[in-house]
């Protein structure tokens, strides 16, 4: 006779061996699964056709089915013992020729530890209803102990040692899958036992604490033979359901209340482990349960699973995080669960880059990633992401694949987590949670106090794991994205918009109150934040706003650095918003930044335009407009008398800093004149100016340029001495463009001193910081000095490619190149034509103008 296993797994025994463990097809499983489990019955072909293949045209399926009844009496008969009977009708099993655990757990007679999970990983309506019913047959079974394991349980060293007793797992559940946690996590909790005795694990819904939980008791029962059990007390509202919850989870017999658990806990072969799962809903009450426990049993530990702390005195809190940062261990448990329902599932060439950014967008969160792997069979991981980013942010905000109704309810999908959660909230935070959700990313407790929050308020929202907090010395909060999604999909569009333009206005306020004297490192917590609000300002019908915002925002733009968004965003505000010459000129600076030199010029000429006769505005706007023309070739381009003008109408309104900037573009002139002493004077000048108004980042650029005017008049040892000063006060005020402008001026000194391999550290070091803030044109600047001292370095090859790819980036993104880079890159042609032959030379000159940006900065060596 055959033995046929359907709970937690599929197995076929004959004569006490396994023989199978996997069939050819899921049709081949569901088949013999459904004559199995109703073994007396005579099955229609038709009604099984629609079973195994729904909707399929009856031939088609008659077709079908033939063959997987002969697959199976290839696999499971044999002449002596044929195993199904079928006519042209029906089909069925034989009497008498195989028995199902199914039918064994119905009889009573199937032990406790094996009644697991009807055909895992099969959601066909009929399993999922065949599988509730079994599980509540298993549910009314008594549990009978484990038999006595002649281990000494393992106690703490104030409690004497006891003769060996029954170690048991008396409320564990047993799951019938695989359980994936990074690497050394349940040791390192483990060994926190038995000297910690009251442990809670705390984060968001969906992020694994019950299953890390029941993993760790488990480990204790079978590495330390501790007794263990569970009280599973989600529904858990006061003390008699919890005292309820305990006794089943201590075997004591119902009704005894205290008393008894306290008899119990008393014995020899007590639980020395129990663990209390999901103690958020009623934590007052399961907190007082838990004082009492550990007063009962010196020897007791508590697990304690929670959204919210119990908040007793020596509770040991543990922050459980999503797999965010655990990418391997993340991507095996999706792989795992999506097995279960399409063995043939792995992470392929076609699919792993949608898999793995499917993944970061679901954060990691275990529950999220468990439901997507149980819809592969339906959606491709491209398919799942497609439709992730398509997903509104109001309304349906969920995809269909991030729910099963096969669950239980709290964990069917990540809506229902999110409602559990809410309900423990009180009106205030929830009112906080919904306009913390309209921003469109992480945020500060300034601006929480913008959206009218209180300390009470966000407290309690992080204190239910609703917000995440990182730890930085400023902290900064954060919703997963799931959690933020879910909670937009409650709040109205108008609400949305109010709460994101609320807190566009306090960010306006807030740059404007912190001027650009602040450093740089007081912009960093808010920097992110301000970009996404600046991002979504013309959808939400805020353009003006956020116009004021990016324009505000302008110290942090000119020192960090920016990406082609950010020029894009500014486009379309400048669209939308009221014509005005101020943001048109900042366009320009950022465009040229970025490497659009011709988009820089005419937001630069329409500046200029807007500003008309204004002085206030057009001499920022003839200063824009130099900058951009110099700071592409280094050629004059009669910018001398505009300049002139616009230090005389900087002068005219009492605009110091514009004067400054003006004096300074009349020093680059000096500089394509090869006139460095004349150059320093005017940078003298300009530096003079910032330090009246305070402005001591910009004072300390102008201090790097005389140092670079005083290398080339030969004092390098001045020039060094100022550029370490600025170096030093860069790297305090967080000024990442002052930094590589000092590491690229170092370079200049360790070059003019033909300290060639220090002149190479340096310029490596310009060229990394540059390409680490999407600064195109020092990024330019900075590949411009490797030729030279590859050369130098004789690396001939290397320096001919990088001179070519220099030449051919800079053109191509800044204009034509300057007299002085010109004679530059001819003197290392020159200088490798002597180290390389004639036809090497053009070869390695011809392969440089092929170049990535990727492979030039790899020959950089940055």
């Amino acid at each position: 006779m055959l033995r046929l296993r359907l709970l937690g797994g599929l197995e076929v025994e004959r004569a006490g061996r396994v023989e199978l463990t996997r069939l050819p097809s899921r049709a081949a499983v569901l088949l013999l699964a459904r004559l199995a489990l109703q073994p007396r019955r005579q099955h229609p072909r038709e009604e099984l056709v629609e079973l195994l293949w729904p909707g399929v045209e009856l031939d088609v399926g008659r077709n079908r089915l033939r063959q997987t009844l002969s697959t199976l009496r290839a696999l499971l008969e044999t002449e002596e013992a044929p195993v199904f009977q079928a006519d042209r009708m029906q089909i069925s099993l034989l009497p008498g020729a195989l028995v199902t655990d199914a039918a064994e757990l119905e009889a009573g007679r199937l032990p406790a530890q094996e009644r697991g999970e009807l055909l895992p990983g099969f959601f066909d309506d009929w399993v999922v209803a065949e599988r509730h019913r079994l599980g509540a047959l298993a549910d009314a079974l008594p549990t009978p102990r484990p038999p006595v394991v002649p281990d000494v349980p393992v106690v703490p060293a104030a409690v004497p040692p006891s003769p060996a007793v029954a170690t048991m797992a008396t409320s564990l559940p047993r799951y019938l899958t695989r359980y994936f946690a990074p690497p050394g996590r349940l040791d390192a909790l483990a060994a926190r036992w038995p000297e910690t005795r009251l442990t809670t694990l705390i984060g968001p819904g969906g992020v694994g604490k019950t299953r890390l939980a029941v993993e760790l008791a488990w480990l204790q029962y079978r590495q330390q033979h501790w007794s263990c059990g569970m009280a599973a007390l989600a529904e858990v509202r006061d003390e008699a359901a919890l005292v309820s919850a305990l006794e089943r989870a201590l075997t004591v017999p119902p009704g005894g209340g205290w008393p008894a658990l306290e008899v119990a806990l008393q014995d020899p072969a007590a639980v020395r482990l129990l663990v209390l799962d999901n103690a958020e809903q009623a934590i007052g009450v399961v907190a007082a349960a838990a004082e009492r426990l550990l007063a009962l049993s010196p020897a007791l530990c508590l697990l304690v699973t929670s959204r919210h702390a119990l908040e007793l005195d020596g509770e040991t809190l543990v922050d459980v995080q999503p797999l965010s940062d655990e990418g391997d261990t993340a991507l095996a448990l999706f792989i795992d669960r999506a097995r279960a329902v399409r063995a043939d599932f792995h992470a392929s060439r076609e699919n792993q880059a949608a898999l793995t950014e499917l993944i970061a967008a679901l954060e990691g969160l275990p529950l999220a990633l468990e439901l997507a792997a149980a819809r592969v069979r339906s959606f491709s991981p491209a398919q799942m992401l497609a439709q992730w980013r398509e997903a509104p942010t109001g309304g349906n905000a969920m995809p269909s694949w991030l729910a099963n109704p096969t669950r239980a309810p709290r964990h069917a999908s990540m809506v229902g987590l999110l409602d559990w959660s809410l309900r423990l909230l009180g009106d205030g935070p929830r009112a906080l949670l919904d306009r913390l959700a309209a921003l469109p990313g992480p945020f500060a407790w300034a601006d929480v106090a913008a959206l009218d929050g209180t300390p009470e308020a966000l407290a309690e929202l992080t204190g239910h794991s609703l917000v995440q907090t990182g730890d930085d010395a400023e902290p900064r909060y954060r919703l997963l994205e799931l959690l933020r999604r879910g909670v937009l999909a409650r709040v109205t569009p108008s609400a949305q918009r109010a709460a994101r333009g609320q807190l566009r206005a306090a960010l306006r306020d807030w740059a404007l109150a912190l001027g650009w004297q602040a450093p740089i490192t007081h912009w960093h917590p808010r920097r992110d934040l301000a970009r996404a609000l600046i991002g979504c300002a013309v959808d939400d019908g805020d353009a003006a706003t956020g116009l004021q915002l990016a324009l505000a925002m302008r110290p942090c733009w000119e020192s960090d650095g920016v990406d082609r968004r950010l020029v894009d965003q500014l486009g379309h505000l400048l669209q939308a918003a009221p014509p005005q010459s101020a943001g048109h000129e900042l366009r320009a600076h950022l465009a040229f930044t970025h490497g659009d030199r011709a988009l820089a010029l005419a937001e630069a000429e329409l500046a200029l335009q807007l500003a008309g006769n204004d002085p206030a505005a057009r001499a920022p706007a003839l200063v824009r407009r130099a900058w951009v023309l110099l700071a592409g070739d280094n050629r004059e381009q009669g910018q001398t008398r505009p300049l002139e003008e616009a230090v005389s109408l900087a002068r005219r309104v009492g605009d110091a800093a514009t004067e400054a900037r003006a004096w300074q573009q009349l020093a680059a002139i000096a500089i394509s004149r090869d006139q460095p002493a004349q150059a320093e004077a005017l940078y003298a000048r300009s530096q003079e100016l910032w330090e009246t108004v305070g402005h001591a980042r910009q004072a300390a650029a102008r201090l790097r340029n005389r140092a670079q005017c005083l290398i080339e008049l030969g004092d390098v040892a001045t020039a060094v001495e100022w550029i370490m000063a600025c170096q030093r006060m860069a790297q305090a005020d967080g000024d990442g463009v002052g930094q590589l402008d000092a590491a690229y001026t170092l370079a200049m000194a360790h070059a003019a001193r033909r300290d060639w391999t220090a002149a190479l550290t340096a310029a490596r070091q310009a060229l990394g910081i540059a390409h680490a803030r999407h600064h195109l044109h020092a990024r330019a600047l900075s590949l411009q000095m490797f030729p030279r001292l590859l050369a130098r370095l004789r690396q001939p090859e290397a320096a001919l490619q990088l001179a070519a790819f220099s030449q051919h980036y800079w053109q191509r993104h800044l204009g034509a190149l300057g007299v002085r880079e010109s004679r530059q890159l001819a003197r290392v042609r020159r200088l490798a034509a002597v180290q390389l032959s004639p036809a090497q030379a053009q070869l390695a000159w011809s392969s440089g103008q092929t170049l990535e940006l990727a492979q030039a900065l790899s020959l950089a060596g940055a």
